[in-house]
């Protein structure tokens, strides 16, 4: 299924010291780039670049957890440009055609239930702070795990796989154990208030309970000591 977007294994043959240089003064146009990232799209390779931190930004860039910075990429401008003919220039998301090859292939055989793109959140491809790419293409197939894909032009790969189970798994445990609810999980700070309150009702279930056994606990005690004067 990766290999649905990618293409197969990757083509590191137009990784030249000459194309490199090519692609990073191409980018330059855009803003100076600090990294470039190399990745493949239907067999086609690729780099992306992301406008580095202003001086006021660069202390959360200082994270070193990967994940908290690939969140933080994820919402900076940033631009693509080809590994093989970066004098075409840069640009942001592939085409939609090409993201239908990508559906198709990833799940041969099965049947297209129906599809859609998103301009917007639904309630399994979300971010509670905006920070996941739109728009993408949403594929429900009629496979008997009932699979729904989230295909991201911007980058060229499958951003999200969900079956049967995992949707279930979605509402049953982030949806109660986090409030993780469409009403609720954008509507600040409501959201909040609803966790203080049951937070403070779990204490306090804990505290009457706890109670009851601690008075009974004292009660034994007094009476053994005063068995054994």
């Amino acid at each position: 299924m990766r290999e649905a977007a990618t293409g197969g294994p990757p083509d590191l043959s137009p990784l030249t010291v000459d194309r490199i240089h090519a692609v990073v003064e191409t980018i330059r146009h855009s803003f100076a780039p600090k990294e470039i990232d190399f990745f493949q799209f239907q067999g086609e390779p690729y780099f992306i670049a992301y406008a580095p931190p202003s001086p006021s930004e660069r202390e959360p860039w200082r994270n070193t957890d990967i994940s908290a910075a690939s969140a933080l990429n994820i919402d900076r401008q940033y631009v693509l440009v080809s590994a093989r003919h970066p004098e075409r220039g840069v640009f942001t998301s592939f085409e939609r055609d090409r993201m239908w090859n990508v559906a198709k292939a990833a799940m041969p055989g099965a049947p297209i239930a129906d599809s859609t793109w998103l301009d917007a959140y639904d309630s399994y491809y979300y971010s509670h702070t905006g920070l996941k790419p739109l728009p993408v293409l949403r594929i429900r197939y009629a496979d008997p795990q009932r699979t729904w894909l989230y295909l991201d032009p911007q980058r060229g790969v499958i951003a999200a796989r969900l079956e049967y189970g995992s949707r279930w798994n979605r509402w049953l445990y982030h949806g109660f154990h986090s409030l993780d609810f469409p009403f609720l999980y954008y509507k600040r700070p409501l959201w909040d208030l609803i966790v203080i309150l049951l937070s403070a009702g779990g204490v306090a279930i804990s505290v009457t309970s706890a109670l009851p056994a601690w008075r009974r606990l004292v009660r034994q005690g007094r009476q053994r000591i005063g068995q054994h004067r």
